[in-house]
């Protein structure tokens, strides 16, 4: 039984989203097995992506503690209000729905990110579900925009400046057509601006090469943190930070702070030269 696109979308922004796009799980098929929606939800048949892009204004100011709370906000509060609600809603139409949260983080990539850094000294999630969604390739697949050179999904006149949000289904919706051509230009002004030199000049838009131990010394709060305590030689305050911030992480993401190549500097975001 299928449901129209049309209107989910209607449903998606009267719940607050800007933009929706919606994808059939088979265009996960060259995906790793964790990272498929059936792996989340089996006889999952789309996905649906929620974008809410971020205030210009907002932007401009990164890093700040101001941009650490609205991130917060969008991410761990707004878009979770517009998933859960929409999985909700298909749900009483009898189509078996799973929100992906705007902070959620697949179990095997916080696995990855954790070894860079030292892994976590105790294995307190070792029975968590293996499977996630990587919310910026998923915005691809879903036709929202295109992967830039910096890692994130690239929106039209938005640039990186979004939120994006899921709803894994059992329901079958007519996907959109992917974007078939790439809106990032390659300029590297993410590559030059990112103060943790965490993104490779040699990566490509749709093929980054992202550091993501160097996006957590410099991009948050703990990571910061960690990395003083480091080269001042701190010994209690690293050891003590290196036993705790990833078994939190893993189930509070860490507290974003930066943002200033990969989002601030993009040029994509046209908004920069529009607004007053």
């Amino acid at each position: 039984m299928a449901i129209d696109n049309k209107k989910v979308k209607e449903k998606a922004k009267d719940l607050g989203a800007r933009f929706v796009g919606i994808g059939s799980v088979d265009r996960w098929k060259e995906a790793p097995e964790t990272m498929r929606p059936e792996s989340v939800l089996p006889k999952a048949k789309s996905v649906i992506i929620v974008c809410v892009p971020i205030p210009r204004g907002m932007v401009e100011t990164i890093p700040s503690h101001l941009w650490s709370r609205e991130h917060g906000h969008l991410m761990g509060t707004k878009v979770d209000e517009i998933t859960d609600e929409l999985a909700n809603w298909l749900e009483d139409q009898r189509f078996k729905s799973t929100p992906v949260g705007g902070l959620a983080i697949a179990k095997d990539v916080h696995k990855k990110f954790t070894k860079l850094l030292g892994d976590a000294p105790y294995p307190i999630y070792s029975d968590f579900l293996e499977a996630g969604l990587a919310l910026n390739w998923a915005g691809w697949k879903a036709g929202i925009g295109t992967m830039g050179k910096s890692g994130n999904l690239l929106v039209e006149e938005f640039g990186p400046n979004v939120i994006l949000g899921g709803v894994i289904t059992t329901a079958e919706i007519e996907p959109d057509p992917i974007v078939d051509y790439e809106i990032c230009n390659n300029c590297d002004k993410c590559v030059e601006g990112c103060p943790g030199g965490a993104i490779s000049k040699d990566g490509t838009p749709g093929r980054p090469m992202f550091d993501a131990g160097k996006c957590f010394l410099t991009n948050a709060a703990e990571g910061r943190t960690l990395k003083a305590a480091l080269d001042r030689g701190d010994k209690a305050v690293s050891d003590y930070l290196m036993k705790t911030i990833f078994m939190q992480s893993e189930s509070t993401p860490a507290t974003c702070v930066c943002g200033k190549g990969c989002l601030a500097d993009c040029p994509i975001d046209s908004r920069a030269k529009k607004l007053k």
